[in-house]
């Protein structure tokens, strides 16, 4: 039978490691080489998404100076629980914007397709 202070252990460790991957994932899409940033600038949302991502990048931080300090203390644990769902939420606004982009990409490919089709055909 596994002891409760080595569960809570695992379980702060699980929580911790979900934060830090959930903040990789989010600062690796939005990359200032991506397609999703070039895209971000030309709708006018990098300063805001730059925000975002120094939030992201804080939160990294302030997640990997926690350690093994959640372990038994269950305000830092509920608040550890707290910014997972944060980051989740960061992840899908970065989902959702790359989604954006795409719909973007793909309905100003369907006009160009359509004004070459009236050219083609001088309607």
């Amino acid at each position: 039978m596994l002891r409760p202070d080595l569960l809570e252990a695992g379980e702060a460790n699980a929580l911790v490691g979900a934060i830090l991957w959930l903040a990789k994932t989010s600062l690796e899409a939005l990359l200032p080489t991506g397609e999703l940033d070039a895209w971000l600038q030309r709708v006018g949302l990098a300063g805001d998404i730059g925000e975002l991502k120094s939030e992201v990048e804080r939160m990294e931080t302030v997640v990997n100076g926690v350690g093994g300090r959640a372990v038994g203390n269950k305000p830092l644990a509920r608040s550890l629980a707290r910014v997972k769902e944060l980051m989740y939420d960061a992840d899908d606004v970065v989902d959702e914007l790359d989604y954006c982009r795409l719909q973007h990409q793909v309905e100003r490919g369907m006009y160009t397709s359509i004004l070459a089709i009236c050219v083609f055909f001088r309607l």
